[in-house]
C-alpha cells in the first residue's frame, strides 16, 4: 500500500515524534509498503516528499531545526501541497496537541484519507485530562482527586486556587499535553505560588492532581482481529521506576535514567485489574485501534492517570516493549492498525492495493 507517515507537529512533543515517525516508516517499509514520510515542522509547515522514498537524517540527537533542514535536503519536496499526499492511508506518528487532540484526525476526514488510531471525538476526549478523568469516574474507575484552573481565572484572582481545598503534595500539569512537559511536583502553597506564573507563561489550562505514592504502571490495548470481529486485548503492563522524583521528560527519554520492566513485577491479581481497567478506559473514551493507559497502583488499587491515543512508537517505547513481551510482532500490530483504519473508512479488502 501507499502509506503517508505524518510526524513532527507543532506540539512540545515534536522532537519525540521525529523518533516515532522514523521508526514507523522504517518498519512499514520493511513490511513491503511504499512509505512517504511527511514532516510537519514546529511552525506548522508540511514538508511532503514528491516520491515514496523513506530517507531520514542520520542519528536521533539532532535538534529539530537541523533535522528539518537535512530532511528537506534529502527530499525533493512540495511543502503544503495536500493534493500531493497521494496515499491510501495516513499512519499517524504525531503526539500532543494538534496531532493527538482530534485536529489532524478531523482534517484527514475532510480530505477523505483513512488514518490510524482513534477518531476525532475519542482523540479530543483523551487529550483533555479534566474531561477524561470525569468520564473515568463515571465509569467507576479510581481517580486521584483533581482540580481545574484556567489562566484567565488565575490572572483575575491569583489567590483563589489556594482556598480551593487542594491536597498537597500534588502535580501541576497541562490539561492538554503529554510526555510530562510543563509538569511540576508541588509540595505546598508557597511552591504553587512560585510555579503558577511560570506554568501560565506556557500554558492556558491546568489540572492539579493529588500525588499518590505507589507503583507507576502503563498498559497498552490493541484491537485484535478474530474472524470478522475485533477483540480488545490488553498487553502485559510495564512497571516504571523513574530516575528522578517522578517520570518526567528527562526520565522518559534520557537512556538509562529510568527502568521499564515488562511485564510489571506485580501479583497476577493486580495485573489483571490493570488490564481490565485499560480496556475499560479504551471503551469509555471510545478509542480505536490501540491506546495506552497510565496508572499509579496503591495497595491493590490501580488509579488511572491518563490515556494516550497515539502512544510512542520508537524501538524503546512502551507499546513495542509490551507487544514483544506478548509475542506479538510489531508488524502484526501495525497491520492491524492499518486494517482497522481502512474498515472504519469503508474500504473493502478488494480495494486495498
Amino acid at each position: 500500500m501507499k502509506i503517508a507517515v505524518l510526524f513532527g507537529g507543532t506540539s512540545t512533543e515534536h522532537e519525540i515524534s521525529l523518533r516515532t515517525g522514523t521508526f514507523i516508516s522504517k518498519t512499514l517499509s520493511s513490511m513491503g509498503h511504499s512509505v512517504k514520510p511527511i514532516l510537519i515542522s514546529r511552525d506548522g509547515r508540511w514538508v511532503i516528499p514528491r516520491e515514496y522514498r523513506p530517507e531520514f537524517p542520520e542519528g536521533n540527537s539532532k535538534n529539530p531545526e537541523e533535522y528539518l533542514k537535512e530532511f528537506e535536503e534529502l527530499h525533493s519536496t512540495v511543502a503544503g501541497a495536500f493534493s500531493s499526499l497521494d496515499c491510501d492511508i495516513a499512519f499517524l506518528g504525531l503526539h500532543g496537541t494538534s496531532g493527538e487532540d482530534g485536529s489532524i484526525q478531523g482534517f484527514l476526514k475532510v480530505l477523505g484519507i483513512p488514518f490510524t488510531g482513534s477518531d476525532v471525538k475519542a482523540s479530543a476526549l483523551a487529550m483533555d485530562k479534566i474531561r477524561a478523568n470525569r468520564l473515568f469516574q463515571l465509569a467507576g474507575m479510581s481517580v486521584a482527586p483533581f482540580w481545574e484552573l484556567r489562566k484567565k481565572e488565575y490572572s483575575e484572582n491569583p489567590t483563589s486556587v489556594e482556598s480551593s481545598g487542594l491536597e498537597y503534595p500534588l502535580f501541576l500539569k497541562p490539561v492538554e499535553g503529554g510526555s510530562s512537559f510543563h509538569t511540576f511536583r508541588i509540595e505546598g502553597p508557597e511552591d504553587l505560588r512560585k510555579r503558577l506564573p511560570e506554568f501560565f507563561d506556557a500554558e492556558e489550562h491546568a489540572i492539579l492532581q493529588k500525588f499518590l505514592k505507589g507503583t507507576e504502571v502503563s498498559c497498552g490495548v490493541w484491537e485484535k482481529k478474530e474472524g470478522t470481529k475485533r477483540i480488545l486485548e490488553a498487553l502485559p503492563p510495564t512497571e516504571i521506576i523513574p530516575g528522578g522524583e517522578f517520570f518526567d521528560v528527562e526520565s522518559k527519554y534520557k537512556p538509562g535514567l529510568s527502568q521499564e520492566i515488562t511485564p510489571a513485577r506485580l501479583p497476577e491479581k493486580i495485573i489483571s485489574k490493570i488490564q481490565e481497567q485499560s480496556i475499560l478506559a479504551h471503551k469509555t473514551l471510545g478509542c480505536e485501534g490501540y491506546s495506552r493507559t497510565d496508572f499509579i497502583v496503591v495497595g491493590e488499587t490501580p488509579f488511572v492517570l491518563e490515556t494516550n491515543t497515539l502512544p510512542g512508537m520508537t524501538e524503546t517505547s512502551l507499546i513495542p516493549q509490551q507487544a514483544k513481551a506478548a509475542g506479538i510482532p510489531i508488524q502484526t500490530l501495525y497491520q492491524s492498525l492499518i486494517d482497522q483504519a481502512l474498515e472504519r473508512a469503508g474500504v473493502a479488502p478488494a480495494q486495498r492495493v
